[in-house]
């Protein structure tokens, strides 16, 4: 494809990652990002690279949905509200809560999974990113006896697709971390994975496209791919003008969804809206990241900075902070470890994650339209699977055919 040009719609961490191995590889290409690259769902997620990390949809989900919708501080929240998209949305949610479509997501998720830490130690270490990057792993901590067989029952399930697992007790925990509190009952340990700020790591890698000789334009929003005798043409942009391009990666998180269906290409996805709290970080402060498993909140260390995150929140696209779930992240974490109390915030935030029925990311070209590659989809494992899912779009369109099968991911499954 020497001398022609690729232009990735999307600002997040999948955008980003798929301009920059176009471009390591001498590739022509435009990034346009809606806002700026510093505030993205990407940039304010808990930050931990979790492999083998299971899919939102999993069996007995759906009725604690059904429960929790009138609940505005329970894990998964859903305000009601007369929306067509998402009572079918919720309708596939409530089919894919199955133990066979998880195990048919574990497959994908798991060989992603694999590639992706192998992609996160190269970017990070060849262009010399300072992001508080550690590959310490993760843990699935846990304080009653209900949580320990959810927290057992999960490890069991990601063990079985060959990621390494390590149960800890309480006291044990507590002997290399004297930040957990006497509640803790113990946690499984993910020693393969990783976690980082993910905020220095994007800004950074955007940095290094343009130096690559790419192109990075912020606050550009894309209105619409152009398409001529059903092959791309380029873009438009909501500030006038287009931008033409042989081929159009979109990327552009939960936004694709509008900008698909408007040249006739479904790819129906929810926005599962997530908070995070930037505490400073209290002494002592937990020394890897953590779920917990109660709380379904993620707790990070990155630097002086302790982030608590998590929650989802189906109440459609928007920016609104609901002050009881920012509450409901400190709350939850002041039982499992010492000092949160008395820990000033810092920062609070919330961010949309792509989220599709099925618990499967989107990846591949669109049914019908020539040169239009989508990249989207990850729910609450964009950080993790970014760097891979920005590879395989590069090598789709650099060599005609990823290095993994994606066929589960495909766009024409909708």
């Amino acid at each position: 494809m020497a001398g022609s040009h690729t232009v990735v719609v999307g600002g997040g961490i999948v955008g980003v990652c798929s301009a920059y191995y176009l471009a390591r590889r001498g590739h022509r290409v435009t990034l346009l990002a809606k806002g700026t690259i510093d505030d993205t769902a990407s940039t304010g997620n808990a930050g931990i690279v979790a492999l083998g990390h299971l899919p939102l949809p999993r069996p007995g989900l759906a009725w604690k949905a059904v429960k929790w919708m009138f609940d505005s501080g329970s894990p998964l929240y859903i305000p009601p509200r007369l929306d067509p998209g998402l009572l079918r949305w919720l309708w596939n949610f409530r089919r894919a809560c199955n133990p066979r479509q998880v195990d048919h997501c574990m497959k994908m998720l798991a060989t992603l999974g694999r590639a992706t830490i192998e992609c996160w130690e190269s970017i990070v270490s060849e262009q010399s990113i300072d992001c508080h990057y550690h590959r310490h792993g993760w843990m699935d901590v846990y304080r009653t006896e209900a949580g320990r067989e959810h927290v057992r029952a999960d490890a069991e399930v990601i063990g079985g697709y060959g990621f390494e697992t390590e149960h800890l007790t309480g006291d044990e925990l507590r002997k290399e971390d004297p930040a957990f509190s006497d509640a803790v009952l113990g946690a499984v340990r993910f020693p393969e994975s990783a976690f980082l700020d993910p905020g220095p790591f994007m800004v950074a890698l955007a940095k290094r496209l343009t130096e690559m000789g790419a192109t990075v334009r912020e606050e550009t929003p894309v209105t619409c791919a152009l398409i001529d005798d059903g092959k791309c043409s380029g873009v438009e942009l909501a500030g006038g003008g287009r931008i033409e391009a042989d081929t159009i990666i979109l990327a552009a998180g939960v936004w694709t969804t509008e900008l698909a269906r408007a040249i006739g290409v479904r790819v129906p996805m929810q926005a599962g809206k997530g908070y995070h709290v930037d505490l400073v970080a209290p002494d002592p402060c937990v020394k890897t990241a953590c779920v917990l498993a109660e709380a379904f909140l993620a707790v990070t260390p990155i630097g002086d900075t302790l982030r608590l995150a998590g929650t989802v929140e189906l109440s459609g696209i928007n920016h609104n902070l609901a002050r009881k779930r920012l509450d409901m992240l400190k709350v939850g974490a002041r039982k499992y470890y010492r000092g949160i109390d008395e820990a000033r915030i810092t920062g609070e935030w919330c961010g949309l994650r792509p989220c599709t029925a099925d618990g499967m990311p989107v990846l591949g070209w669109a049914p019908g339209v020539e040169g239009l590659f989508i990249a989207t989809g990850h729910a609450r494992m964009g950080l993790t699977h970014g760097p891979i899912t920005g590879r395989l779009a590069s090598e789709c369109i650099l060599d005609g055919k990823p290095s993994l099968d994606i066929t589960p991911m495909r766009v024409d499954r909708f």
